[in-house]
């Protein structure tokens, strides 16, 4: 059994665009891997309110369907944010995406569908953003 320090990291991931879905999964699945984990839970949580976790489909043009998805549900209202008016919007996408997720992890392998990849989707970048993995045993 590892210690707890093993199970939680810090990853640094810097963006390179204003708007930008960036692939976790291989990342995460090798954090996995290195915490010999066999079955349990992988929290990961983005500690940004102008970023968001979620999953979905990674590859061939979907990533910026889903940003244009992202802009059309979220319209440009007049919005009365008093820190910064400009990037208000991207404090409602994060908000309505999510700032963390929960995997199962079965057999030493995240628990995620054929098509389902783990995204950080960068919503006011290009910035370095944390993003915290912990791994629970059960």
């Amino acid at each position: 059994m590892r210690s707890k320090a093993d199970m939680s990291h810090r990853l640094r991931i810097k963006t390179t665009a204003p708007k930008q879905i960036i692939d976790l999964t291989d990342t995460i699945q090798a954090l996995v891997h290195q915490a010999n984990l066999n079955q349990g839970l992988c929290s990961v949580f983005v500690s940004h309110t102008t970023a968001a976790i979620t999953t979905g489909e990674i590859g061939e043009g979907t990533e910026q369907d889903f940003l244009q998805i992202i802009e059309e549900i979220i319209p440009r209202i007049q919005f009365r944010h008093a820190h910064d008016p400009s990037h208000a919007w991207s404090h409602m996408a994060s908000s309505l995406l999510g700032p963390s997720l929960t995997i199962p992890v079965s057999a030493g392998r995240l628990v995620v569908g054929t098509w389902q990849s783990v995204m950080l989707v960068e919503l006011d970048g290009p910035r370095e953003r944390e993003v915290s993995v912990t791994l629970l045993s059960c």
